[in-house]
């Protein structure tokens, strides 16, 4: 695994808190990323997302939206990923993220849009659309948030309310 868990908080083995955090990302499709900028403050976004083996996710979004502006100015930000549950209160499962976000460019577009059709195989298959989002020359972009660190629940495998926290670790 091109990258580990370092856990800060709470008492897991990491490997297992990896399989965890691995399966919640395969089992959600939209995360929900916080943003703030100086002239219009805080923001909150849905996207549906990707990620790859070394937890780095991935979302489309356009280049004129508020949290696109806001990542342009300041790099840090949060995202949720969460799967609902089936009753309120119970059996919780999600993630709770920080990192950096930003625009993808060059190298980082190209795994961008892998991770991405990877797991929508529909995205982008023209080749026009596919050449603005490699290039930069469309109104929409591909960004990349790089997971720091990461609070973790999930009370079907973790036990109720064990949340964990660990620092991102790679290399």
């Amino acid at each position: 695994m091109p990258y580990r868990l370092d856990i800060t908080q709470g008492d897991w083995p990491g490997d297992l808190l990896h399989k965890g955090v691995e399966g919640l990302l395969a089992e959600a499709m939209v995360l929900t990323l916080a943003t703030a900028g100086h002239e219009h403050g805080p923001h909150a976004n849905l996207a549906f997302f990707a990620y790859d083996d070394d937890l780095v996710l991935y979302f489309v979004s356009e280049r004129a939206t508020r949290h696109s502006h806001h990542l342009a100015e300041e790099a840090r930000a949060a995202a949720t990923v969460f799967l609902p549950p089936p009753a309120f209160g119970e059996q919780l499962r999600g993630l709770q993220l920080t990192g950096s976000a930003s625009e993808a460019w060059g190298r980082q577009a190209e795994a961008a849009l892998a991770a991405y059709q990877g797991r929508y195989p529909s995205f982008a298959q023209d080749e026009e659309l596919r050449r603005q989002y490699l290039t930069g020359g469309g109104a929409a972009a591909l960004y990349r948030f790089q997971v720091e660190e990461l609070t973790a629940v999930d009370e079907p495998n973790f036990g109720r309310r064990n949340y964990l926290r660990a620092r991102v670790v790679r290399g």
